[in-house]
């Protein structure tokens, strides 16, 4: 469908877009965000790197492996230039003492390097309606970043449904396991129904179509409003997601059009199945985040699959989807092709 287009107006609209364009408020990090398409400036991968401590007596080794890391990154976009922005606290510094220069120079001396021009680098002390920011260069540009709510390219993506965190921790709270009391229940529950002892929990799923049926009610009510995720349930479930058919059907509904009601029961069941049983879900999630351009939500999925299940087949082919850095779009067309032939 055509899409309207929107302009950010300067740099204190930039840094205002980058919560939205990673799911969550940075601290301490390099951003570094592509630009292409027909203008050459349309906004595409962002990413984020973590900070190098300044004091750090090696600090200048580390902060080039970080440059050179986050280009690198930033280069699976085929980007046709880059934008850098420090996310970084500058309490008690003069105005013209800006942290970290030296990592933003390496920075674009490697995007250069890779003939990426450089349309801006800046500094920003942080991401949120008021924080300072400046540029690196000598135009000496400075000002503060408007509330991100105000701005109109935030303000679209929030309509569309895009969840802006406090910051990263706030995101890893998304698949944390819950309660530690009622995950050990439903690990013991799950252990004496896969010996044949269903107990009071109800037998586990063990045939595709009853765990298709099982996975379809239960997104339909989780968009309905009406999830809920009882002990037997969430054993029924965990089981299910383990049938490579009912694995396949579950990456379909990522891919249609109740999308976002089954991203929401793939998080619930990351936080509410035991391990290693809630690398299912998790590596669900991690799919449902790629095809909407979340990479840091699909990373952060993934981490917590592989918690659960070292070496889990599903999760490290996500995982490698992930790395190559694909468009939502080839994301989407790589998902239909492989479905295509039903549990293959």
């Amino acid at each position: 469908m055509p899409r309207s287009v929107l302009r950010i107006r300067d740099q204190g609209d930039l840094v205002a877009a980058v919560p939205a364009m990673l799911g969550f408020h940075p601290s301490e990090s390099l951003v570094l965000m592509a630009t292409g398409g027909a203008s050459g400036r349309r906004i595409g991968l962002t990413l984020r790197v973590d900070l190098p401590p300044p004091e750090h007596p090696e600090y200048a080794e580390h902060a080039e492996l970080v440059a050179a890391s986050a280009v690198r990154g930033l280069l699976l976009d085929a980007p046709a230039g880059a934008i850098c922005i420090v996310v970084s606290a500058a309490a008690g510094r003069p105005p013209d003492d800006l942290p970290h220069r030296w990592l933003a120079g390496r920075a674009a001396k490697e995007l250069d390097r890779q003939s990426v021009p450089v349309h801006a680098a800046m500094w920003a002390e942080h991401t949120v309606g008021g924080a300072r920011w400046a540029c690196y260069d000598p135009c000496g540009c400075a000002g503060r970043v408007p509330d991100p709510a105000a701005t109109a390219f935030v303000a679209a993506v929030v309509a569309e449904g895009r969840v802006v965190h406090a910051d990263r921790a706030e995101l890893l709270a998304l698949v944390a396991p819950a309660d530690a009391e009622r995950i050990r229940r439903r690990e013991e529950a799950l252990i004496r129904a896969t010996d044949g002892d269903v107990g009071d929990v109800g037998p586990v799923v063990v045939e595709a179509r009853a765990g298709i049926a099982a996975v379809d009610a239960a997104i339909t009510d989780a968009a309905a409003g009406r999830l809920d995720l009882a002990d037997d349930r969430v054993l029924a479930l965990a089981t299910a997601l383990g049938i490579g058919e009912v694995r396949t059907a579950a990456v379909q509904w990522c891919l249609g059009g109740r999308a976002a009601a089954a991203e929401q029961l793939w998080a619930a069941l990351a936080r509410e199945t035991p391990d290693p049983e809630s690398a299912e879900p998790a590596a669900l999630l991690a799919v449902s985040a790629l095809l909407r351009g979340d990479g840091a939500l699909a990373n952060v999925a993934l981490d917590r699959a592989e918690r659960a299940w070292a070496g889990h087949a599903f999760a490290g082919l996500v995982r490698r989807v992930a790395a190559a850095g694909m468009r939502p779009s080839a994301v989407r067309e790589l998902l239909l092709d492989a479905t295509a032939g039903g549990a293959r």
